[in-house]
């Protein structure tokens, strides 16, 4: 079972196949088993990849976890 991921949250995140490290951002949208995240912390190394991807990737919600909830 997923813990309640909603949009507005903030996440900590497990790097995948886009990104090299773990990183932070926010919820946009939350889909079926995954969700839209608006990246806004993230590794040094990863600042090429970030750029690609206009700061939003799209992962698992088993790779994340809330870190703070929409008020």
């Amino acid at each position: 079972m997923f813990m309640a991921i909603e949009v507005g949250n903030l996440v900590r995140c497990k790097a995948n196949g886009n990104m090299e490290a773990d990183f932070s951002g926010t919820v946009e949208k939350v889909y079926e088993n995954s969700a839209l995240i608006a990246v806004t912390e993230y590794d040094e190394k990863d600042n090429m990849n970030i750029e690609d991807l206009q700061h939003k990737v799209i992962i698992s919600l088993t790779k994340m976890k809330p870190i703070k909830a929409q008020k």
